[in-house]
């Protein structure tokens, strides 16, 4: 693989970064198949029960005809959250590699929101990118949005060959309060819409020669990660 231009050292793992990859691990196993596709665009879906919570976590892997750059443009672009995440309804970066997400309710819930913090790593045998993200402490209340119980969510960028990507998103949200069954709804709808949404926003000409400045905005940790040629802009 080829490093970008004007890319620095690639970036060290620190210990949050272990402990949260070591947490999404955990979550890896004993998914079950909601919906399995055939085609290489297709969007597997999964879901599992949650130790000691109503709230099931869930996951999606698709492949894109879209480099990772364009990929990772699109999520580090708050504008366009509510054009792809699963009931985004706006984004607001802070610093320290914060951001602060409101969602739509669901009827009967409320609409809720979170102050997130995300950390970036990269699997230097497959190039994988990995963004980690939980919920933290620091955001005051808001009138008419309720905070969410928890949060924790991971998505994986790996490059493939001829400028595909392969995205695997795995996200695990209590929204707080009885509202349980209604987020369990979110287990079979947030990974199809929300990966549907980015493949289509990674497409789309705005992203599809996306330069790493888009990405750095949200995402300053990219600085020293390598990608292969055919992921690099022209």
């Amino acid at each position: 693989m080829s490093k970008v231009t004007g890319w620095t050292r690639p970036v060290r793992v620190s210990a949050l970064a272990v402990t949260l990859m070591l947490s999404a691990g955990s979550m890896a196993a004993d998914w079950e198949t909601v919906n399995e596709g055939k085609a290489r665009t297709d969007i597997n879906t999964y879901e599992k029960a949650m130790k000691d919570s109503p709230v099931k976590a869930f996951r999606g892997v698709t492949e894109v005809q879209a480099p990772v750059l364009s990929v990772l443009a699109v999520m580090a672009d708050a504008s366009a959250c509510a054009d792809w995440l699963y009931q985004c309804q706006s984004l607001e970066l802070r610093d320290n590699d914060q951001a602060y997400i409101r969602f739509k309710g669901i009827w009967p819930a409320k609409d809720r929101d979170a102050l997130i913090q995300t950390q970036t790593t990269q699997n230097e045998e497959t190039g994988a990118i990995t963004l980690a993200s939980h919920a933290v402490d620091g955001e005051p209340e808001h009138e008419g949005y309720v905070r969410v119980a928890a949060l924790e969510d991971q998505f994986v960028l790996t490059p493939l060959d001829n400028g595909w990507t392969r995205i695997e998103f795995e996200t695990f949200i209590d929204p707080g309060g009885n509202v349980s069954s209604v987020a369990n709804v979110i287990s079979h709808k947030a990974p199809q819409e929300t990966l549907q949404g980015l493949r289509e926003m990674a497409s789309n000409e705005t992203y599809q020669n996306a330069k790493l400045d888009q990405a750095l905005k949200r995402y300053p940790e990219l600085k020293g990660m390598d990608l292969p040629q055919s992921h690099q802009p022209d």
